[in-house]
């Protein structure tokens, strides 16, 4: 691999991180930054002209990890009580 595509995606995961923990003091979900910055970076490329490779064969796969991770990432804030039970 190229060692710029291992220096991009080791930053794009220390932002998510950041934006993981600021999340409580801005009370923007996570979810919502990760999509904006995904968002900003498919511009960035555009406007740039840098190459992305075709991902078509494994675009469903990686979509269907990222959605699973949202419901997983969703279901830890649930809290369970039993004032909320009927």
């Amino acid at each position: 691999m190229n060692a710029s595509i291992i220096i991009t995606v080791c930053a794009l995961l220390l932002l998510a991180y950041v934006f993981d923990v600021t999340s409580s003091k801005t009370r923007i979900p996570s979810v919502i930054l990760l999509l904006t910055l995904g968002w900003l970076v498919k511009k960035a490329t555009v406007l740039l002209h840098i190459p992305i490779p075709n991902l078509e064969g494994t675009l469903p796969l990686i979509g269907t990890i990222g959605l699973i991770l949202i419901v997983l990432d969703g279901s830890l804030e649930l809290e369970l009580k039993k004032e909320k039970s009927p």
